[in-house]
């Protein structure tokens, strides 16, 4: 016979009821919560969710609707999600939505919402307006990531873009740049908006003119960072320094300055946003905006498990998470 909750129940030292509110997700008292968990690792207990969903009408299972996860940033947020939901008892199911059109995401939607999940956890920027109306039709709760709408009444969590970049590009012109690129994402995501607003604020903070041959948009892409480079390095008046706005776009172009033979800093001083290896493994080192996604990635958990659990005691929930900045080589002070 297997393992079962009160064998856990019994190695824990508390009582039944105990144990079944820590597997639904309850809240209980610290130590309590560590001798489960102990006892769950020593008995090798796994939970019964078919049992589970039986008495509860659950299903144990999260939907995750995402872009792609061949990146470090969607990579660490897919690996940090589906280790904390495991660790709740719920499996994910997922669709990488860079691969399909509106209408598939729509089929999506309404596959998981009839076969059943408990909670959707969103980033699809353009879609999420789409999720949110089938899952309210079906009572399932919905936390977006990132891309966070402030008409849509729904619980989000999001890294201060703006306020990230506005440290980055007032860190150039503190350094004596005024020349300042900006490489920018897709105009209709939420993070690539707030960047872009972040770096205006502070030309107008420093009244510094903004010129539109500085500002090329990358659309996220490795590609388009490459090619953002090859651009703005063609102008008459080159810019002293870059503000790259995600890590993709970063790596294509730290690979055509490489090819152009440009010196960083001497040349051209460079920040990131978004602090991965490459920063690191590049000579000099890159000066970066940090996201805090392991962060990210465990409040949206901890919202969505409240909500499948039925607190919805102080929806809905806006989180915005500070980012860090990290100086490294890559910026050029006191320019003659």
């Amino acid at each position: 016979m297997g393992v079962t909750i009160k064998d856990v129940a019994k190695e824990a030292d508390v009582a039944i009821s105990t144990v079944s509110k820590y597997l639904n997700g309850g809240s209980v008292r610290s130590e309590n919560k560590k001798a489960i968990e102990a006892a769950i690792r020593k008995l090798n207990y796994s939970p019964n969710n078919v049992a589970r969903g039986l008495r509860t009408s659950r299903t144990y299972r999260v939907g995750l609707v995402t872009g792609s996860g061949d990146n470090p940033h969607m990579a660490t947020l897919l690996d940090e999600i589906e280790r904390q939901l495991w660790k709740d008892g719920y499996s994910l199911t997922y669709l990488n939505t860079e691969c399909c059109d509106e209408n598939t995401v729509r089929e999506y939607i309404d596959f998981v919402a009839e076969t059943g999940v408990d909670g959707i956890i969103v980033t699809a920027s353009g879609n999420s307006r789409d999720c949110l109306q089938r899952a309210r039709e079906c009572g399932i709760p919905v936390v977006i990531m990132e891309e966070c709408y402030t008409d849509v009444p729904t619980d989000c969590v999001q890294v201060d873009c703006a306020g990230g970049a506005y440290q980055a590009v007032e860190y150039l012109v503190n350094a004596g740049h005024h020349r300042i690129a900006a490489i920018c994402g897709p105009e209709s995501y939420v993070t690539a908006s707030e960047r872009y607003r972040g770096y205006l604020r502070v030309m107008e903070d420093y009244e510094i003119p903004v010129r539109e041959e500085y500002l090329v948009n990358g659309r996220f892409k490795y590609d388009g960072g490459y090619e953002c480079i090859k651009k703005i390095w063609e102008l008459p008046e080159r810019p002293t320094a870059v503000f790259i706005t995600n890590y993709l776009m970063c790596m294509g172009a730290m690979e055509a300055v490489c090819e152009l033979g440009i010196r960083v800093p001497e040349e051209l001083s460079v920040i990131a946003f978004d602090d991965f290896a490459l920063s690191v493994m590049v000579r000099p080192k890159l000066t970066a905006v940090r996201q805090p996604l392991i962060e990210l990635a465990d409040e949206v958990c901890r919202i969505l498990v409240r909500r499948i659990n039925g607190d919805y005691s102080d929806f809905p929930r806006k989180v915005r998470l500070k980012p860090c900045f990290i100086e490294r080589d890559s910026v050029r002070r006191s320019l003659p």
